[in-house]
């Protein structure tokens, strides 16, 4: 029998009209819950974050978005200094 794993701690994000809609349309499309797609998104981009942590580009990463709000005015992804 699989063990079930307690998943009691939260976070809170705060999300556009816009953001909601496109996770309410793939949640809906692949049938699970908003909730079930946002944890999948988020473990999916700490996996991310973490392979990159172990190769030594976190400061690669952090040049190229200084480099995208320059350019763009856009703050959307900030990685702690």
């Amino acid at each position: 029998m699989k063990k079930r794993i307690k998943r009691d701690k939260e976070i809170k994000i705060s999300l556009t009209q816009e953001e909601m809609e496109r996770i309410e349309k793939i949640a809906q499309k692949i049938g699970i819950t908003k909730s079930r797609l946002a944890r999948n998104l988020v473990l999916a981009g700490l996996e991310d974050a973490e392979l990159l942590n172990k190769l030594g580009l976190f400061d690669a990463v952090k040049m190229i978005e200084k480099i995208r709000e320059k350019a763009l005015g856009t703050k959307d992804l900030k990685l702690a200094d």
